[in-house]
């Protein structure tokens, strides 16, 4: 689909992608096999767009939600951190592309204890993983 998209905003020389990603992505998670992984790609994917697309007057961002309340969600069964509505969801994607953010994450007392997670060294993310998700 980008290849049908981007020569048209690039000719007209206005535009703007956004790619719905994860906190999953992040880092390695237990039991988010496929999950995790395929958002961590368009997490890169959407890095790379940027990069190539923003010297081009067109915009990027990609978007981390943390857990919304869906029918997918509601399958979990586990604890859901800072769980909130679709309506909440939508509002912080709104702000988010009306502030010109790359990185749209929600809600934020969850994502950034997610990002700081990165940070950590693997001798220290391991573990801290492990206890959090009782695993």
């Amino acid at each position: 689909m980008l290849h049908a998209v981007v020569p048209a905003m690039t000719a007209r020389g206005s535009g703007h992608i956004s790619l719905i990603s994860s906190v999953a992505g992040f880092r390695g998670l237990p039991k988010s096999l496929a999950y995790g992984p395929t958002k961590a790609a368009l997490t890169n994917l959407a890095e790379t767009l940027y990069m190539d697309l923003q010297p081009l007057g067109l915009g990027v961002s990609v978007v981390h939600p943390g857990f919304v309340q869906t029918p997918l969600t509601a399958q979990n069964q586990f604890t859901m951190p800072a769980l909130i509505t679709p309506d909440q969801a939508a509002q912080s994607m709104i702000d988010g592309w009306g502030q010109g953010e790359f990185d749209i994450h929600y809600p934020k007392r969850f994502t950034r204890w997610m990002k700081l997670l990165r940070l950590l060294p693997y001798r220290a993310y391991f573990p801290a993983v492990r206890r959090f998700t009782g695993l």
